[in-house]
């Protein structure tokens, strides 16, 4: 073997790279962990080359000490790396901690339920104590209770408040509305926010005690339209109560007066031209049978009954309705358009 191969065989730097290969083989790599700096880097190639003249003859001396070094710090580092290895471990096998956002339920019957912020039952203001609307038949079969909390009057719920007002006392304190009015602003609750009681209905639930109280009512009106209030009138506090009484029973009842509004429609073509046609005063469900029968269709029953002629042969139709028919499709569709030839 040449003297070249011997001094880099023994160098220092050849020493420290073969201590770098030991830990590669032998220390495991972590996932997520950065490795642990050296002190103690091996020397590029050129460096290497350069200085091995100038090590050579303390790499004989003291090779011995340096591999038992070497084989030390290596033995600390495995063992510093398989504890690490165990935290990390240990770390990705524990669960995740649940948390949760679930809010428990008010002792006093506070829900949420359909998207609506409500109560089972009618929070009635302190300032209400005596007021004769509680004893009303529908108000007695209603859940209420008193709360202190709130801002208005009577909470129905979060999209729906009731302030009450006599005109009898709007006569005595005619100021008494507007710092109802102007609390009631602050929100819908003590403390709460002022953003929920912007999207609630408010109700200002007036009784009429009075004579003559037309002048009150077209000023209460009037602060009515420009605070953002709906007016509802009732004649006595029995009245009243019932006002509200109906209040809790369809607060969340939007969707059932949409479609009671709007009706339905059946899917049925021949049940369709039999509901169209009993529409027409003194029309039953045997005259439109024998129309049907008669006419074939439903357009034949609308140009003839508008001409009036061939209707007065079929049984049952006599000239009243005939007469009614042709009204109907002879008026115009709509009342207020103006149908002249354009």
């Amino acid at each position: 073997m040449s003297e070249g191969k011997d001094i880099d065989s023994s160098s220092f730097a050849s020493i420290l790279a073969g201590v770098q290969k030991m830990r590669d083989s032998y220390e495991p790599v972590v996932p997520g962990k950065r490795p642990i700096e050296r002190d103690l880097e091996p020397k590029t190639p050129s460096e290497s080359t350069s200085n091995d003249s100038k090590y050579n003859s303390q790499a004989r001396s003291i090779p011995t000490t340096v591999r038992s070094s070497s084989t030390s710090i290596s033995g600390n580092r495995s063992t510093l790396t398989s504890h690490s290895a165990s935290v990390v471990s240990n770390e990705i096998s524990r669960p995740p901690e649940q948390t949760s956002n679930s809010r428990s339920h008010d002792r006093s019957g506070h829900h949420r339920r359909q998207g609506v912020q409500t109560y089972t039952s009618v929070q009635v203001a302190n300032s209400q104590k005596g007021n004769p609307l509680l004893e009303s038949p529908l108000m007695k079969q209603t859940p209420w209770t008193y709360n202190g909390q709130i801002l208005s009057d009577y909470y129905i719920n979060a999209t729906l408040q009731v302030l009450f007002l006599s005109l009898k006392y709007h006569k005595l304190r005619p100021e008494y509305v507007w710092r109802r009015i102007e609390k009631l602003k602050g929100g819908s609750v003590t403390g709460g926010d002022s953003l929920v009681s912007d999207q609630a209905l408010r109700v200002l639930l007036v009784v009429v005690d009075i004579d003559s109280p037309q002048e009150a009512i077209r000023h209460l009106l009037g602060i009515c339209m420009k605070q953002d209030l709906s007016m509802v009138v009732a004649w006595s506090f029995e009245e009243a109560g019932n006002y509200l009484a109906y209040f809790k029973q369809n607060e969340l009842a939007t969707s059932k007066i949409a479609s009671s509004i709007q009706g339905v429609k059946k899917g049925d073509y021949n049940l369709n031209i039999v509901s169209t046609l009993t529409s027409v005063r003194a029309v039953n469900k045997t005259d439109v049978a024998h129309l049907l029968a008669n006419c074939k269709s439903f357009k034949n029953v609308v140009l003839q009954a508008a001409l009036g002629d061939g209707l007065g042969d079929i049984p049952g139709l006599g000239d009243r309705k005939i007469q009614n028919l042709k009204a109907v499709f002879s008026e115009p569709f709509v009342f207020n358009k103006d149908y002249q030839d354009t």
